[in-house]
């Protein structure tokens, strides 16, 4: 059948309304944290599954109370389409209905959302059904129809679960991030490195960093004060964010210099992308908003594993001394570590 969801009365809805969102607010509770109670229900989103209409009714009527906001879909394709388009708090699937099965796309929605809390919808219970969806990721399992308070017991818990990994992804990213520059920090570059090199090391791979200093940045913290050079500091980091690729990372050293590293990048490779960086860098204008479009200059050293260096510090030296050659006799350039 091509419906893809339907409405209250169980009617289907028009092409244009694929997915049926309520929300119906149960007052106006402020955000619950640890200190204050619970989660409250109705800062949750949750996602339907199911191509049974009573089903969906009842879950939809359950839900509504709560102040939930809610998509009810009936298709595995509308199903992945939301998981993939915004992050729920609760997925419910029928492990039969779909065409592809509860297990199916419980298994494809993890892939997307490897953290999403899936609760699986079974007509008849069973151990060994049961045992089988908790250990493929559901993370609950509950035997149709569901009563209310059982209903409200699973969605806190989903809710509970989602505001707890994003507080830890939130500590997380606290710990490696460069509270100034939003690049990651030198903490993160010793760690980060030795698995990446390791596992190059193991594969046989070629992995690249950049070393890059700012010229002349102390000028600008003269002219216009400590404050506006660490806005510089930030633009930088942001420019050069930019230009790189999804496993690139850049990572602020400490001071004025930083770090980017290339995996599956060799010399020439390197080379080229730290000449682009540093075009980027000349031409931009910085701290505009700030009515004072600076001009800046950045000397780059390149080093690549393993010829420059085998190990973090060789390689962090190669990439260092590179970078210091340009500082100290034309700045605003690009070398490699000298070989033999």
């Amino acid at each position: 059948m091509p419906v893809t969801a339907w409405k209250r009365n169980g009617r289907p809805l028009r092409p244009s309304q694929r997915v049926e969102r309520r929300r119906i607010p149960a007052g106006h509770p402020a955000p619950l944290d640890e200190e204050r109670g619970p989660v409250s229900l109705a800062q949750g989103r949750v996602l339907i599954a199911d191509t049974d209409r009573h089903v969906r009714r009842q879950l939809l009527d359950l839900l509504d109370q709560q102040g939930l906001q809610v998509d009810a879909v009936t298709t595995a394709e509308m199903a992945l389409k939301r998981v993939k388009a915004r992050a729920y708090d609760a997925v419910f699937l029928d492990q039969e209905a779909l065409r592809i099965g509860g297990l199916g796309l419980m298994r494809r929605i993890l892939r997307i959302r490897p953290h999403a809390s899936v609760v699986l919808m079974v007509a008849c219970d069973s151990r060994e059904s049961r045992l089988g969806a908790m250990k493929r990721g559901a993370f609950h399992y509950l035997v149709k129809p569901v009563g209310p308070g059982t209903l409200e017991i699973v969605v806190r818990s989903c809710l509970e679960r989602s505001r707890l990994l994003q507080q830890n992804a939130e500590l997380q990213q606290k710990t490696i991030q460069d509270d100034l520059t939003t690049a990651f920090n030198r903490r993160y570059l010793d760690a980060y490195l030795d698995d990446e090199l390791e596992r190059n090391r193991r594969y046989g791979h070629t992995f690249s960093i950049v070393f890059f200093d700012l010229d002349h940045l102390k000028d600008v913290n003269n002219r216009h004060g400590h404050l506006v050079g660490s806005r510089v500091l930030r633009e930088v980091a942001q420019l050069i964010q930019g230009e790189l690729r999804k496993s690139d990372r850049i990572f602020r050293y400490g001071g004025d210099e930083f770090v980017v590293t290339l995996p599956e990048t060799g010399t020439e490779g390197a080379l080229c992308v730290a000449h682009r960086f540093r075009r980027v860098v000349r031409l931009h204008r910085f701290l505009v908003t700030e009515g004072l479009a600076v001009n800046l200059t950045a000397s780059f050293g390149v080093a690549t594993f393993p010829q420059d260096g085998a190990s973090q510090k060789a390689l962090l030296r190669a990439a260092d001394q590179a970078m210091y050659r340009v500082k100290t006799q034309t700045r605003d350039g690009v070398a490699r570590r000298e070989r033999k």
